[in-house]
């Protein structure tokens, strides 16, 4: 008769404890929350990662104008108007265009090339996503001018 008088009921033994499914709600909340945050946060990562490709894009063109100021003409990984960035190893753009300081670095997530372009008289900067499809392709052309999503600078 005790349990009519208390609006609340509380069970035998007076347990003050969460009930399992109470747990359980918590537990699948934070499940989901920490999947959406991990999704986030991994474009997030993506997405910087590019920026930084594209920054890196820019300076290649600048050291590329001063190589053509010390020897009159441009260094190019592929004498052909495209490369493959992810062949080509971005310690020798480090050493040749940046004098061995680790400008680019390994752990990008992006290849990186010179090609060149108007039949050796200027160049292009392609980056790569590693593992990426064909929309994951930049090209930088001697104008300065970064198109995304094409193999091809003009």
């Amino acid at each position: 008769m005790n349990n009519l008088k208390n609006p609340i009921y509380k069970s035998p033994g007076n347990n003050l404890g969460f009930t399992l499914i109470e747990l359980l709600v918590t537990v699948a909340i934070i499940g989901i929350l920490a999947a959406t945050s991990i999704l986030a946060y991994n474009g997030y990562i993506s997405a910087s990662k590019k920026t930084t490709a594209k920054s890196l894009m820019q300076t290649i063109s600048l050291a590329e104008s001063e190589w053509y100021a010390d020897t009159g003409s441009y260094y190019v990984n592929s004498e052909s108007s495209t490369c493959d960035a992810n062949t080509i190893s971005i310690g020798e753009l480090n050493t040749t265009l940046f004098d061995d300081e680790d400008v680019i670095p390994d752990d990008l997530g992006w290849g990186i090339c010179v090609a060149s372009a108007g039949d050796g008289g200027s160049f292009q900067v392609f980056a790569e996503k590693e593992n990426g499809t064909a929309d994951d392709i930049m090209c930088l052309n001697r104008n300065g001018s970064i198109r995304e999503g094409q193999a091809e600078c003009s």
